[in-house]
């Protein structure tokens, strides 16, 4: 049975373009890709939400689920 081994470098995002320029770490003895710095893009905030209404229903029917959904 095939064991599950996580990949050495744990990377997301978009697969490598088809020509990769590679440099050798000395330190591990390994080749290892060379990659370009990312664009930093903005962040953006959301605004608070309002505060939610009151239910409008009456307190008998607040609980139950809608078309008799208790079996």
């Amino acid at each position: 049975m095939a064991r599950h081994q996580p990949a050495g470098r744990q990377h997301a995002g978009e697969p490598p373009p088809p020509k990769v320029t590679m440099r050798f770490d000395a330190a591990t003895g390994r080749f290892v890709p060379v990659e370009e710095p990312r664009e930093t893009t903005p962040t953006t905030e959301a605004a608070e939400r309002p505060p939610t209404p009151d239910d409008p229903r009456p307190a008998a029917y607040r609980n139950i689920p809608p078309f008799g959904g208790a079996v």
